[in-house]
C-alpha cells in the first residue's frame, strides 16, 4: 500500500512540475513562452503564452496569455489577433488547407514577406508522428519535421491562405497564377509562358523551387505600377 501511495505521489509531482515547465514545439503548441500579441484593435499584450492549436479544430480557437505584471491568465481568440511575435519571428493566424479529406484549420503561420506585400508568403511548421513496423512484429513511433507554404492576399479579411501545391494554384499553375496577377500584364505573361523562375509544376517535389518561384512573383508584383 505504501509503495502504491509513493508512486501516486511521484506521478502527481511529475505532472505538477511538467505543467509549470516552459515548452516549445511550435507557436501552435507551446507553454509559458514569452511573446507579444498584436490585436486587430491596435492594442498589444506581452507575457507568457500558451497554445494548443495543433489539436483544436474549434472555430473559436484561442490562446491564453499571462500578461507581464499581471496575476491571471487571459484568453485571447485568434479571430481578434492580427499577429504574434515569438522568438524574433512574426506569425499571423490564417485559415489554411490541411490537405485532402481534412478540414481547414485556423493556425499561426510564419510571415516570410514584408508587412506591406500585396501577396504574403507564409510557412507552417508541424512535427508529425509516424509509426514504423519491425520485421517479425512490433512497431515504434518517431517524429519528423514538416514544412508547408501558403500565400494570402492583402485585404483578405477572412484570413484564408492557399497552399502552394493546393487546388487554387495547381495543376495549371501558369493559368491560375497569371489570372491572379493579371493587373500586372508583364508579370502575368512571364507566368503564362512558363518563363524560368516564374513557374513550377504540380509534380515538383522540391519545395525550395516553389518558394523561390513565388518570391520572384511576389517581388515583381509588389514593384508593378
Amino acid at each position: 500500500m505504501r509503495n502504491i501511495l509513493s508512486a501516486a505521489l511521484l506521478l502527481a509531482i511529475i505532472f505538477f512540475t511538467s505543467c509549470k515547465t516552459p515548452y516549445f514545439n511550435s507557436v501552435n503548441n507551446m507553454r509559458q513562452i514569452n511573446s507579444t500579441v498584436y490585436l486587430k484593435d491596435g492594442k498589444q499584450i506581452s507575457g507568457q503564452t500558451n497554445s494548443s492549436l495543433v489539436s483544436s479544430f474549434n472555430s473559436n480557437s484561442y490562446i491564453s496569455i499571462k500578461p507581464d505584471n499581471s496575476g491571471g491568465l487571459q484568453k485571447v481568440y485568434l479571430t481578434d489577433i492580427k499577429g504574434i511575435e515569438v522568438r524574433s519571428n512574426y506569425y499571423e493566424p490564417k485559415l489554411i488547407d490541411m490537405g485532402f479529406g481534412s478540414r481547414d484549420q485556423l493556425l499561426f503561420v510564419k510571415r516570410m514577406t514584408k508587412p506591406d506585400s500585396k501577396i504574403g508568403l507564409y510557412e507552417l511548421y508541424e512535427q508529425r508522428q509516424n509509426t514504423s513496423y519491425r520485421r517479425g512484429g512490433g512497431s515504434y513511433t518517431y517524429y519528423t519535421d514538416n514544412y508547408s507554404y501558403y500565400i494570402s492576399f492583402a485585404g483578405n479579411k477572412n484570413g484564408v491562405a492557399w497552399s502552394l501545391d493546393g487546388k487554387h494554384l495547381t495543376p495549371n499553375f501558369e493559368d491560375k497564377m497569371s489570372e491572379i496577377v493579371k493587373d500586372c500584364p508583364a508579370l502575368a505573361e512571364k507566368i503564362k509562358s512558363k518563363e524560368k523562375g516564374y513557374f513550377y509544376a504540380q509534380v515538383s517535389l522540391i519545395s525550395e523551387k516553389r518558394i523561390e518561384t513565388m518570391l520572384n512573383i511576389i517581388d515583381e508584383y509588389n514593384r508593378c505600377k
